[in-house]
C-alpha cells in the first residue's frame, strides 16, 4: 500500500509540473500575439457627411517594426477625405503599438459595408510579414434621419363640434388683420434693405463672372442680422443652380439639395470640396426651413466654398455631364 501511494504521489507531482509548464508556454505565446482593433464613430450618416475609422495595433515592445495600414484611394460607395498621421505608442522607450484615424464620406444613399483593410506587421527578428485585417463595418447613408422608434399613434376619438355665432369669426378676423397690418408696418420700418435677387435678367456676362459677382454682392449684407442671413443663404443656393443652368444649358433651378450633390459628384468634383459644398447647402436648408442662425464666420465659409467650387470649374474646365 505504501509503495502504491508513493507512485500515485509521484504521478500527481509530474502532472502538476507539466501543467504549469504548458500554462507558462501558452501565456508567453498568447501575449506575444499583436492585438488589432478598429472602430467607427458612427454607423449612420447623411449624404455628404463624414465619419472616422480608427485603427489601433498593440504588441509587445520591441517585437515588431512600424506596421503599415493599406487603405486604397478608391473605394466603392466611399471617398477617403483624410488620412490622419500615425501616432506611435512607446513602452519603456520601445515601440509597442500605433494608432491611425481615417476620414471617409459617401454620396451614394443606401446601406453599404466599409470593407476590411490590410495591416502588415514585420517582426524585428524575422523578414516574414504577418498580414492582419480590420473588421468590415456596415454604414447607412441617407438623405434624412429616419424614424427608428416604430411607435404607433392612437386614433383620437370623435369630438362634437360646438356651433358658435359667426360674429366671433368676424371679430377674430378683424383682430388678426389689424395685427398683420401692424406687423407689416413694424417690419417695413425695421428692415435695412429690401430683398432683391442678387442677379437680375440674363446678361451678356459669362456664367462664371455673373456667379462670382453675385457671391461678392452677398458679402455686403450684415451676417449678424436674422433677415440678412436668410437672404444670403437663400441666394447662395439660387446662384449655384443659376450658374450650372447657364453653364450646362439645362434647367437645374428646381433641383433639391440631394440632387445637386449627386450632380456635382458626377461632374468629378473633389471629394473634400464636395463635402464643403454639402455642408453649405445643408446650412442653407436649415436657415430657410428650421430658422437656424449660423455664426458670421460660418456664413463666410459657405460663400468661400461656393467660390472655390466655381473657380475649380473654370481652372480645370470640367467636362459637361452627359446622360
Amino acid at each position: 500500500m505504501i509503495i502504491e501511494q508513493l507512485k500515485m504521489n509521484n504521478r500527481t507531482i509530474r502532472i502538476f509540473f507539466l501543467t504549469g509548464i504548458l500554462a507558462c508556454f501558452f501565456v508567453f505565446f498568447g501575449d506575444a500575439q499583436p492585438a488589432l482593433k478598429s472602430s467607427v464613430d458612427r454607423n449612420e450618416i447623411l449624404i455628404g457627411e463624414q465619419f472616422k475609422l480608427k485603427i489601433e495595433v498593440n504588441f509587445i515592445a520591441d517585437t515588431y517594426r512600424l506596421p503599415f495600414i493599406k487603405v486604397p484611394d478608391s473605394l466603392q460607395h466611399f471617398e477617403v477625405i483624410d488620412r490622419g498621421k500615425i501616432d506611435s505608442v512607446y513602452t519603456n522607450s520601445q515601440l509597442s503599438g500605433i494608432t491611425q484615424t481615417f476620414t471617409f464620406t459617401s454620396f451614394d444613399s443606401g446601406r453599404w459595408v466599409l470593407p476590411s483593410f490590410l495591416v502588415g506587421l514585420a517582426p524585428e527578428k524575422d523578414d516574414t510579414t504577418y498580414n492582419y485585417f480590420t473588421d468590415s463595418v456596415p454604414i447607412t447613408v441617407a438623405f434624412s434621419t429616419s424614424d427608428t422608434t416604430g411607435q404607433l399613434k392612437d386614433i383620437k376619438p370623435i369630438r362634437q363640434v360646438e356651433v358658435r355665432s359667426a360674429i366671433w369669426y368676424w371679430i377674430g378676423g378683424g383682430v388678426i388683420l389689424v395685427a398683420l397690418i401692424a406687423l407689416l408696418i413694424w417690419w417695413l420700418r425695421r428692415r435695412k434693405k429690401p430683398y432683391v435677387s442678387t442677379f437680375g435678367p440674363p446678361s451678356n456676362v459669362s456664367a462664371y463672372d455673373e456667379a462670382m459677382s453675385a457671391l461678392n454682392a452677398l458679402q455686403q449684407y450684415n451676417f449678424s442680422d436674422a433677415g440678412d442671413i436668410k437672404i444670403v443663404h437663400t441666394q447662395m443656393g439660387e446662384i449655384l443652380r443659376r450658374y450650372l443652368t447657364r453653364r450646362e444649358n439645362d434647367n437645374y433651378l428646381t433641383k433639391t439639395t440631394g440632387d445637386m450633390l449627386i450632380l456635382l459628384k458626377h461632374f468629378g468634383v473633389d471629394a473634400e470640396l464636395l463635402s464643403k459644398v454639402a455642408a453649405t447647402m445643408r446650412s442653407g436648408d436649415a436657415v430657410k426651413f428650421a430658422k437656424y442662425l449660423p455664426a458670421p464666420v460660418e456664413t463666410d465659409e459657405c460663400i468661400a466654398s461656393l467660390k472655390e467650387l466655381i473657380e475649380s470649374f473654370k481652372q480645370k474646365n470640367a467636362p459637361k455631364l452627359t446622360s
